[in-house]
């Protein structure tokens, strides 16, 4: 077989040779190809015109990660495939619009949808049957956080997993936006794995080096709680995806009543609370679904959606008349002293349809909180010897995730919601948002 190489524009050149050439066998199937159309950024690309990267070059970024750090950990033959192959398949079942469509359709959790794939479609199940006997099975495992041993279930999902360390520097370089950088090549120099959990029959786990990594490690945490706080929780980027979900609300309790507008029969089929399979999950993207929107909205070839919230809120986001922001600050009771007197600004315009065009947003900026599975650990600290990453991190912001909120509205709503967030905040009128 040919040696595959892929020209990124994050990694440079991504490799797949010798031993680990068939790997590239998973890239041609439907369920990975199907993650070229699929942003990887969700409806970012609406605000930030270079975001329009797919979910297929992240995969093939992490799988490139992968392949560094189990190559730094001398990792042997077997764990480096698992690792390598399931930090690959990560991210196969994500619906269309990324996480905005887990919001809209219960149980469409990616990681649930992920394993179903590897398990149901049969062309991906036998590609990895061919790659080595079980290794589906394997791939389920670490969804399940089952996989032994357990440090290498940490390089595909934790607080400093191959994903993140792909994501924030794709998500930076094709947002244009320079929080995201941070040193690659010196956190993957300070990992290592030893033996830190004691009284455990699996006493691995993966360690940062304190003297080598922690400062990489920590530039690393703020440009993670910097993209989310300035480019994935923006306010315009909120705004669309609420939009998207309040469509799609209205559009689940259409398909319940068997009244939902045509073109995307496997989201009638979630909506309605069917059983979904796997190759009509697999029809769903966000060209299907741009597809449909183009048509309800009056954008396409056939007849726009009967009901009036589906086809103005399409229509709205394929025409890019997105809702606007008014920042409520972080003081929970601004915001009760706005919500009602919103809604029923909004009633007065949109009728029952009030509250999908007027809401209360609340967004947290991440940082460091991991579950105790995602825990790092620190060695060779100059007092503590061995410590946790977030026993270091506790007295710095990165361990205390602050909120922002936002009330979050139609633009006709603009001119009579200014004097009353005014009021609320205690200050005159502020320009036009």
């Amino acid at each position: 077989m040919r040696d595959r190489v892929f020209r990124d524009p994050v990694h440079g050149l991504i490799e797949l040779r010798g031993e680990e050439r068939p790997i590239a066998e998973l890239l041609e199937t439907r369920a990975l190809q199907r993650l070229r159309r699929i942003h990887q950024m969700g409806l970012a690309w609406l605000v930030y015109p270079g975001a329009e990267h797919s979910r297929f070059s992240h995969a093939l970024g992490a799988l490139h990660v992968a392949q560094r750090v189990t190559r730094q950990l001398k990792l042997d033959g077997k764990v480096a495939l698992d690792v390598k192959v399931a930090a690959l398949l990560h991210d196969v079942g994500h619906g269309p619009f990324s996480h905005a469509w887990e919001h809209v359709f219960p149980g469409c959790d990616h990681e649930r949808w992920g394993e179903r794939i590897v398990a149901e479609d049969a062309e991906l199940a036998a590609a990895l049957e061919a790659l080595a006997p079980g290794l589906a099975a394997t791939v389920r495992s670490f969804w399940h956080k089952q996989y032994r041993p357990a440090f290498a279930r940490k390089l595909v999902s934790s607080q400093l997993d191959v994903d993140r360390l792909d994501y924030l520097l794709r998500d930076g370089h094709f947002s244009g936006a320079g929080y995201a950088t941070y040193d690659l090549d010196w956190i993957l120099h300070a990992l290592a794995v030893e033996d830190v959990r004691t009284g455990d029959d699996d006493p691995r786990d993966l360690v940062i080096d304190y003297r080598r990594g922690t400062y990489a490690v920590e530039q690393y945490l703020f440009a993670r709680s910097y993209m989310y706080a300035q480019v994935y929780h923006h306010k315009t980027v909120r705004a669309a995806e609420w939009m998207l979900v309040k469509l799609f609300e209205r559009y689940t309790e259409l398909a319940r009543a068997g009244a939902e507008p045509p073109g995307l029969a496997a989201a009638a089929a979630l909506a309605r609370g069917e059983t979904l399979a796997v190759e009509g999950y697999l029809r769903l993207h966000d060209v299907s679904v741009l597809h449909a929107l183009d048509t309800w909205g009056g954008r396409g070839e056939g007849p726009a959606a009967d009901d009036p919230v589906v086809r103005d809120l399409a229509a709205r986001l394929v025409d890019r008349r997105l809702f606007k922001t008014f920042d409520l600050g972080d003081d929970p009771q601004v915001a009760e002293r706005v919500a009602e007197p919103a809604a029923a600004l909004a009633a007065r315009r949109f009728g029952a349809a009030a509250r999908t065009y007027v809401t209360v947003d609340t967004t947290r900026q991440i940082g460091y909180v991991p579950r105790a599975d995602e825990e790092l650990h620190v060695v060779g600290h100059p007092r503590h010897g061995t410590v946790t990453l977030g026993r270091l991190l506790e007295d710095m912001p990165l361990g205390q995730p602050t909120a922002t909120v936002r009330l979050v509205c139609a633009p006709e709503l603009v001119d009579e919601l200014r004097p009353l967030v005014a009021a609320a905040l205690g200050r005159a009128p502020a320009r036009r948002p």
